[in-house]
């Protein structure tokens, strides 16, 4: 059995990443377009009805709440699929529909074979190996949109936040149990779980969200001089 604290921080978490959809999607329908890059959004959904519906579905809160992102993910192909065309220029556009579900067609099988075959039950390789690439495209969307479109503070700042809080409950997977509520001590906790070999918690999903907290952070702040240049103030735009 997980420690209670396992639990709160992961229940930080899914606030977190909650926050990041809805502002995603709200800025999405406000502005006209989406907030999530495709490739992103592709193989996320996809992983999300892997876990959520097909891989040991309802085995516990984590396989259903990914049920529930399947469905903010729904909204987003929406507006993928609605605003999608007019973020880009002839003749490109004309292709970005037939693209992003031949991205969702080639990403399921991926997806569900490689929960197997890493041997990831708890979707840590696969999930934070999306989420890296989530977090560069994010990068490489404010660049090529010159604007802060379908962005906003809350929903970076959401994102870093959301994925800390995930890896501070993996960490606490492996160094609290339901006798030991809470790590020896803050230097314990942080060497240990650093130095930790196995799964869920291996050096590879340690260097996983090393990636995923430097980029968010690079975003964040290239996000926020965006937000500026264009005579937003930052914090007053949900």
């Amino acid at each position: 059995m997980t420690s209670d604290t396992v639990v709160a921080t992961g229940v930080i978490c899914v606030i977190f990443w909650l926050i990041a959809y809805v502002g995603i999607i709200y800025r999405g329908f406000k502005e006209h377009t989406y907030g999530m890059p495709i490739a992103a959004l592709a193989t996320n959904l996809c992983w999300e009805a892997a876990y959520g519906f097909f891989i040991n579905p309802f085995a516990d809160h984590i396989h259903t709440l990914s049920i529930v992102w399947f469905l903010f993910d729904l909204i987003i192909l929406w507006q993928v699929y609605r605003y999608g065309p007019t973020e880009f220029d002839a003749p490109v556009r004309r292709y970005i529909r037939p693209v992003t579900l031949l991205a969702i067609a080639a990403a399921y099988p991926a997806m569900h074979l490689a929960f197997f075959e890493f041997n990831d039950p708890d979707g840590e390789y696969t999930g934070f190996g999306i989420n890296v690439m989530m977090s560069i495209l994010f990068i490489t969307m404010l660049v090529r949109r010159g604007s802060s479109r379908g962005q906003s503070l809350y929903i970076a700042v959401a994102k870093f936040l959301g994925t800390l809080f995930a890896w501070i409950a993996t960490a606490l997977t492996v160094t609290t149990s339901a006798t030991q509520q809470w790590p020896d001590s803050p230097a314990s906790f942080v060497t240990d779980s650093v130095t930790h070999q196995d799964y869920p918690l291996t050096p590879l999903v340690n260097y996983l969200y090393l990636l995923v907290f430097i980029a968010d952070i690079i975003y964040i702040v290239m996000l926020r001089r965006r937000l500026k240049a264009e005579g937003v103030r930052p914090w007053r735009h949900f």
